[in-house]
C-alpha cells in the first residue's frame, strides 16, 4: 500500500533578516533615511516582491558600538493605513494599467517587462533622498541590485509634447500642470473625489421659530433643545475637504515605533509597512555616527513573507 502524501503546505523559504547601516548627520540634528522592504526582498530572495503590499515587520533591533545613552533617539514612520491611502494607491494603479493598455491595445502581443510592477515613493522627500538604505552582511558588504525602476505616468495635458512624472504617497504634487514632477496620490484622490456637505441634516429655517413645535413649549426648553439639535453635531468629525496625507493635514509618515539606544542596544516590536515603505529618522550626540538596524520580516504565505494584498 502506497504511503499517503501529506496535504501539509510546504513552506516557501525566504530572507527575511534584512541588516542595515544607518549613518547619522550632524550631532543633535534629525537625519531621515527610506526602506523599501519589497526592493530589498526581491534582490535577496532573486524574485519578484510586488510593492502593492502591506509587509508585516515582525521586529527592528538597533545596535550601536558607542552612542551614548542620552541625546539619543530613532523612530519608524509609515503610510497610514487607511481607507483613504488604500483608494489612493488603488487609483494610481488603474490609471497606470489604463495608460498602458491604451497605449498599446494596436500591439499583436504584450510588450510589457517581465517583472513590470506599480512601484511608488513614499513622498517627495523619498523620491529625493539620498539616504535610500540598501541590505548589507555582516561584512558590511551591499547586497549588488537589478533594476527597479519606479512608476511615471505620460499626460498630453498642458504640453505640446508629453509630461513625465513620477507617483509619491504623501504630501502636495510637486509642479503644475504640463509641468509636473510627482503627483500626490492622496491628495490628487482627495481632489477628485465628491465628499459630504456641511450642516447635515440641512433645516430650512429655524425649526425652533416653527408655530406648530410651539404649541407644546410652556417654557423655553423645546426651544433650547431644538437649537442644539439644529447646530450640534451636523458637521462632520474630520476636514471634509483635505485628507489625511495630503498636503497641509499630515502630510509625512505616521510614527509606529519609536525608541532610544540604551548601552548600545534598542528593540522595537513588530508593524506594518504599505507599499513596504519606511522612513527611519535618528538623531545622534555624535556626529556621523552609525546604528546597525536589523529587520525581520515576519514569516507568511506570501512568498514566503507575510505580506497582505493592498
Amino acid at each position: 500500500m502506497a504511503a499517503r502524501k501529506s496535504s501539509k503546505k510546504k513552506h516557501t523559504p525566504a530572507v527575511r533578516y534584512l541588516r542595515y547601516d544607518l549613518v547619522n548627520g550632524n550631532a543633535e540634528q534629525e537625519t531621515s533615511h527610506f526602506i523599501d522592504l519589497a526592493r530589498d526582498l526581491s534582490i535577496l530572495n532573486r524574485r519578484l516582491m510586488r510593492q502593492g503590499r502591506t509587509y508585516h515587520v515582525k521586529r527592528v533591533t538597533v545596535i550601536s558600538k558607542n552612542t551614548e545613552n542620552l541625546g539619543n533617539r530613532i523612530s519608524f514612520s509609515t503610510i497610514p493605513e487607511s481607507w483613504v491611502a488604500a483608494s489612493a494607491w488603488s487609483r494610481g494603479m488603474k490609471t497606470w494599467q489604463l495608460m498602458n493598455k491604451e497605449a498599446t491595445h494596436n500591439l499583436t502581443n504584450d510588450i510589457s517587462g517581465t517583472w513590470s510592477d506599480f512601484k511608488v515613493y513614499m513622498s517627495n522627500d523619498h523620491r529625493g533622498s539620498s539616504n535610500i538604505l540598501r541590505p548589507i552582511d555582516n561584512g558590511g558588504d551591499e547586497a549588488v541590485d537589478g533594476e527597479w525602476t519606479y512608476t511615471v505616468l505620460v499626460s498630453p495635458d498642458g504640453t505640446t509634447g508629453d509630461d513625465t512624472f513620477a507617483l509619491h504617497m504623501l504630501g502636495a504634487t510637486v509642479g503644475s500642470p504640463g509641468a509636473i514632477t510627482s503627483a500626490g496620490l492622496i491628495q490628487s484622490y482627495g481632489a477628485t473625489r465628491a465628499t459630504v456637505d456641511g450642516d447635515q441634516p440641512n433645516v430650512p429655517g429655524t425649526a425652533s421659530d416653527d408655530p406648530l413645535l410651539n404649541v407644546f413649549d410652556y417654557g423655553t426648553t423645546i426651544d433650547e433643545v431644538i437649537d442644539r439639535l439644529e447646530t450640534e453635531n451636523d458637521n462632520p468629525p474630520y476636514s471634509a475637504s483635505t485628507y489625511p496625507g495630503a498636503d497641509g493635514n499630515m502630510a509625512k509618515p505616521l510614527v509606529v515605533q519609536d525608541t532610544t539606544i540604551v548601552d548600545g542596544k534598542a528593540t522595537v516590536g513588530g508593524f506594518s509597512a504599505m507599499c513596504g515603505l519606511i522612513e527611519v529618522e535618528s538623531v545622534s550626540p555624535i556626529a556621523n555616527d552609525i546604528y546597525s538596524i536589523l529587520v525581520e520580516v515576519a514569516p507568511g504565505n506570501y512568498r514566503g513573507v507575510k505580506a497582505d494584498v493592498i
